[in-house]
């Protein structure tokens, strides 16, 4: 077993063993907020038939035609109706947005450009042939690639399948994670807190923050420091990809979910990471499943979910890429040096034209409040001393930026 490692190196030792979970097939309505198994061909084209993209009327147009230009109009045709009739010179139709363009006709006029008197039609701006026309087949060919394997479905993704008729998608299944709290000092909520004990904070947020990732989540009841009842709760969660421990992670005498994962049979990748905070989180493998021990101390155990296991996530679920660090200007300081590298909460600003990154002002690695109103974390270099404002920093989102 490696220990004290670098991140990369634990996330490539972790990445390499991991392969996709099953796939399904799925509605669509079922389909947000999953990822593709496979690419998607569109059977027709969008739009299907050449169509108007504004009310108006459609005529065949010249390059010579008059100013002010009068039609005769013989017909109209609202959205969703088709006109069986071939449209001559000198003959305009009255047509609406999303209607299709009549056969002869090679334009629409906006209907601000006109005056109706009878049943003729009076064109201020007459317009150049193909003016106003979507094409069929404008956006989307039939035969078009859509989307491509391991794409995450948002819902406009979902609203493009519709769009050219899917029902139904082939998917990769939720990733089903297990998620144990464990310490002889926790308590669940609901119930007055005793002496020496807190309460259990770390099962509803990481719990958020799986379904919010689009997993299945099978809470295991808080466990004590004891190996035997820690070994009997895994037998709970055999049909979980993924274990999720938090507490009982570090050196201490009750620290004992190292101990007890290699006792229930698994392979330890490794203990430790050299970074801040988060440093005693441990991997271990036992057949398809994973075993991830993260601190018990709550922003901790945040930090580490989104530098390990979400990447890991990502790939159980098929998804391609993975996530991009960029540059980003410092809006606030951090005095404390270190030689350890460490990762800082902040908040993204929008200043002077650009987004910064506000530093949390407590960054101690059991304070959850933290983490509320974060959208990035700093990467600080081993050994960087003191960041000061106005200095570039590697960063990488964790939440969606809302005020």
């Amino acid at each position: 077993m490696k220990t004290m490692i670098d991140l990369e190196e634990a996330l490539q030792l972790v990445l390499d063993r991991i392969q996709p979970v099953d796939t399904e097939c799925v509605g669509i309505a079922d389909g947000y907020f999953r990822v593709l198994a496979e690419d998607v061909v569109s059977q027709i084209a969008m739009p299907p038939f050449a169509r108007s993209p504004l009310d108006g009327y459609a005529y065949i147009a010249t390059d010579t035609d008059p100013r002010p230009l009068q039609l005769k109009v013989v017909a109209e045709i609202p959205a969703g109706t088709f006109l069986d009739r071939v449209i001559d010179i000198g003959e305009a139709v009255k047509i609406f947005t999303g209607a299709p363009i009549p056969s002869g006709a090679n334009c629409v006029v906006r209907m601000e450009d006109t005056e109706a008197i009878g049943d003729k039609v009076r064109i201020f701006r007459p317009v150049a042939p193909g003016s106003n026309i979507v094409h069929k087949g404008e956006e989307i060919k039939g035969g078009d690639v859509l989307l491509r394997q391991g794409f995450y479905l948002t819902p406009p993704a979902v609203g493009l399948l519709a769009a050219v008729g899917l029902s139904e998608i082939k998917v990769y299944r939720r990733p089903r994670v297990g998620l144990l709290s464990s310490g002889s000092e926790l308590m669940d909520v609901g119930q007055p807190l005793n002496p020496g004990k807190i309460y259990n904070s770390n099962s509803y947020t990481l719990r958020g923050m799986l379904q919010q990732a689009g997993c299945e989540v099978l809470i295991i009841p808080i466990v004590n420091d004891q190996i035997d009842d820690t070994l009997e709760a895994l037998r709970k969660v055999v049909d979980a990809d993924i274990i999720i421990t938090t507490g009982g992670a570090s050196v201490g005498d009750y620290d004992i979910i190292r101990d007890a994962f290699a006792e229930y049979g698994c392979e330890m990748l490794f203990w430790k990471l050299n970074l801040k905070p988060g440093t005693p989180a441990s991997v271990g493998q036992k057949g398809n499943q994973f075993f991830f021990s993260l601190s018990g101390n709550p922003a901790a155990a945040m930090v580490t979910f989104e530098l390990l296991v979400r990447p890991a996530l990502r790939k159980f679920a098929g998804r391609r890429g993975s996530e991009e660090v960029f540059p980003v200007k410092m809006a606030s300081a951090f005095n404390k040096g270190g030689k350890q590298r460490r990762f800082l909460r902040a908040r993204a600003v929008f200043k002077d034209g650009e987004i910064c990154a506000d530093l949390s002002p407590a960054q101690g690695s059991g304070i959850l409040r933290s983490m509320i109103g974060s959208h990035l974390l700093i990467d600080v270099p081993a050994n960087h001393g003191a960041v000061e404002v106005g200095e570039l920093m590697m960063a990488r989102w964790i939440t969606d930026w809302e005020t």
